[in-house]
């Protein structure tokens, strides 16, 4: 038993291998954007990491994901209860209220709820009947739009979207008809100047920033203009490590954080930014791959759930720090700093690889009988 879980020969190795890689290098990164500011945050860095290496690399052998989606309706209850106990009990930084407080750990319970979420539209997107009807389609979306609205009234937005766009994939992929999406889509065009009423002002002054950075360069859109300064002046191969000076002059805010991308463009240069890049494009689309390949539809759209997660979430990170998308609070995924979006992205390839190893021992055990009726 010990001999197999110490084996990681059934994994999917190229996905265990971006995996753990992009996690190593958090902490390498995480220790040039923050020693000069934040002395012991690469020490911590370095135990969220550890307990996240153990998770990637242990919980895919001893939890078989069916047995997780079966407790679908306990997870989401569970969220929920998380989410309205952070606006009750919750620790307020910067003015949003997203944090728990457990004496030994910032519990972030937007984070455990993406995981929640798609682990629920996945067992009831396996119950219903596909292609998805539009009645379906408002019973997925009334469960998401409850976490959606209590995340969005922490507030905050970018955790709320990104609870949203992985369902809208998921959904997308269960077949729900074209001509729907696109009245959807017409609709939401429609509400804009409705949504813009219910926006906070920050969020407001954001996207004017966004659209016109230098008429507020030194208020709302000056982290815009640092962050694409030390992406720029990277230049094609860095300044080197720890020789950032955007990050190391306090220029950049939230460099270990939101802005970690902006840190890596500087001292390691465009080469690198752009390999990046195309890491996260094709773990999402590996993740994706794998889940099109699948027979078993719960299992299949867990894998659609997290490798468009695992997508949107980079991009609009990285969009944000290059000045191609407005500033939300939006962590990339294995490199920023923050112990909860860590380890729930390591329960998220967790539950991949025991997904991977499943069907990958179920299809063995079917040519192995097909083999034995000859």
């Amino acid at each position: 038993m010990v001999k197999e879980i110490l084996s990681f020969r059934e994994y999917d190795r190229f996905v265990l291998f971006i995996t753990v890689f992009l996690l190593l290098w958090s902490v390498v990164n995480i220790y040039s954007a923050s020693f000069h500011e934040f002395s012991s945050l690469y020490i911590k860095q370095i135990v969220f990491v550890s307990i996240s290496l153990l998770i990637i690399l242990f919980l895919p052998k001893l939890v078989d994901y069916r047995k997780i989606l079966e407790l679908s309706l306990l997870l989401y209850i569970t969220g929920i209860i998380l989410l309205i106990a952070v606006k009750i009990f919750g620790t307020t930084v910067l003015g949003a209220k997203r944090w728990i407080n457990l004496g030994f750990f910032q519990l972030q319970p937007s984070e455990v709820m993406k995981v929640i979420t798609i682990i629920t539209t996945a067992h009831i997107l396996s119950k219903l009947e596909l292609p998805l009807s539009l009645k379906d389609f408002f019973k997925v979306m009334f469960l998401t739009a409850i976490p959606f609205i209590l995340i969005k009234t922490q507030p905050d937005l970018g955790s709320a979207v990104l609870i949203l766009l992985p369902v809208l994939f998921m959904v997308f992929f269960a077949g729900f008809k074209s001509k729907y999406i696109l009245i959807f889509n017409t609709l939401f065009l429609m509400s804009m100047p409705i949504v813009w009423h219910f926006l906070e002002d920050y969020q407001k002054n954001r996207i004017i920033a966004f659209l016109n950075p230098d008429a507020y360069s030194k208020e709302f859109a000056y982290q815009i203009i640092q962050s694409v300064i030390a992406v720029g002046s990277g230049q094609l191969t860095g300044k080197g490590f720890l020789e950032g000076s955007q990050s190391k002059y306090y220029f950049l805010p939230e460099q270990h954080t939101d802005f970690i991308f902006a840190t890596i463009g500087e001292e390691w240069g465009f080469v690198v930014s752009a390999g990046l890049v195309l890491i996260y494009f094709f773990l999402s689309i590996k993740i994706l791959y794998t889940g099109y390949r699948l027979t078993d539809i719960g299992g299949k759209f867990v894998c659609y759930g997290i490798g468009s997660l695992i997508g949107s979430q980079a991009f609009i990170n990285i969009a944000m720090n290059i000045g191609l998308f407005p500033v939300v609070g939006v962590p990339l995924p294995f490199l920023s700093y923050g112990g909860t979006a860590l380890m729930v992205f390591s329960v998220m390839m967790a539950m991949y690889q025991n997904i991977y190893i499943i069907d990958k021992k179920t299809k063995f055990k079917l040519s192995h009988s097909e083999v034995e009726k000859y």
